[in-house]
């Protein structure tokens, strides 16, 4: 059998939270709208001074805060309070952090401490604990698949089916989870599936490769990935000379055939109903990688509380 194919480094990146940051535009704007589902007509320099509750009671105190592990978990989106305070106008309030994205929290553990006026405290509360209960769900749940797959040498790839507007969160997680990015979006891959071979009224194996050594002179530097649902696909795929083959809907015995057939000559991708029931059985047929959406839509939220110190 061949070394390893030549690209398949190129699938084994992972959303850093510099590059969560570095979507200003986008998390800004799904900040906003927090801001504005919580505390409608918000003044706009200290938007927790809108929360009725605490303005009518007249709260002035300061306090601690724990935010506490209720299930066992992989802990991710410790790095948000940075980014979420400040649109909630909290910035007399400080959050310590006492573990780290990734970090096993097993039920009980003490996440981190927020500090401050009690008023900014309970305004940003809920928004902070839907986020590290989504994403600490999801990272959880990409680190059960990944349990799984390193038994086999298999890595594990993340889609597009995200929540709408909140791609780059829910890939951070899964990366935190040890899951890899896949594509953030149609800008930063090439990726030619059915509807696009059927646009393009490809139907012979002839077509079918000239269509793709096409696209591979275009694209120069580009990874070129193609879907194929039918094995008699993949070596016309192999030598129009595509970086990698996306596997659909294959059974484990079929990928075990194509492994064996591809002899590691491009990257295999198996995808389309995995689960966590069927995992072991497709990563035991030896693709490079399994791609699924399950870790971010089957994901569940975790139970994080936020309990009064003193």
């Amino acid at each position: 059998m061949n070394a390893a194919p030549n690209r398949v480094d190129h699938f084994r990146q992972r959303i850093s939270w510099h590059q969560v940051e570095e979507s200003s535009k986008l998390v800004n704007a799904i900040f906003t709208v927090c801001v504005d589902e919580d505390l409608c007509k918000a003044q706009s320099e200290a938007p927790w001074k809108s929360d009725l509750t605490c303005q009518t009671c007249n709260i002035k105190t300061s306090g601690h805060a724990a935010f506490v592990a209720r299930d066992d978990m992989v802990i991710c989106g410790l790095n948000l309070p940075a980014l979420i305070l400040p649109k909630f106008g909290c910035n007399e309030l400080n959050f310590t952090p006492q573990k780290k994205d990734g970090d096993f929290c097993p039920k009980g553990d003490c996440l981190g401490i927020l500090e401050g006026p009690t008023s900014q405290i309970l305004a940003a509360e809920r928004t902070l604990l839907n986020f590290m209960q989504r994403l600490s769900g999801v990272a959880t749940k990409s680190a059960a698949f990944v349990k799984i797959l390193s038994q086999y040498g298999v890595g594990l790839l993340d889609t597009r089916k995200t929540t709408p507007g909140l791609r780059v969160f829910e890939k951070y997680a899964t990366a935190t989870g040890g899951s890899y990015n896949h594509r953030m979006g149609l800008f930063d891959q090439i990726l030619i599936k059915d509807n696009h071979l059927a646009s393009a009224g490809i139907r012979s194996n002839k077509e079918y490769l000239e269509f793709l050594t096409s696209i591979k002179e275009r694209a120069k530097d580009q990874l070129v990935e193609v879907e194929i649902d039918d094995l008699a696909r993949l070596e016309p795929s192999i030598e129009g000379g595509v970086d990698a083959v996306l596997l659909d809907n294959f059974s484990p015995k079929e990928v075990a055939q194509a492994v064996k057939i591809n002899q590691n000559r491009v990257v295999l991708e198996a995808s389309g109903g995995i689960n966590e029931e069927n995992l072991a059985e497709y990563a035991n047929a030896g693709p490079h990688f399994v791609s699924t959406g399950a870790p971010v839509h089957q994901a569940r939220w975790v139970d994080i509380g936020l309990d009064w110190i003193n």
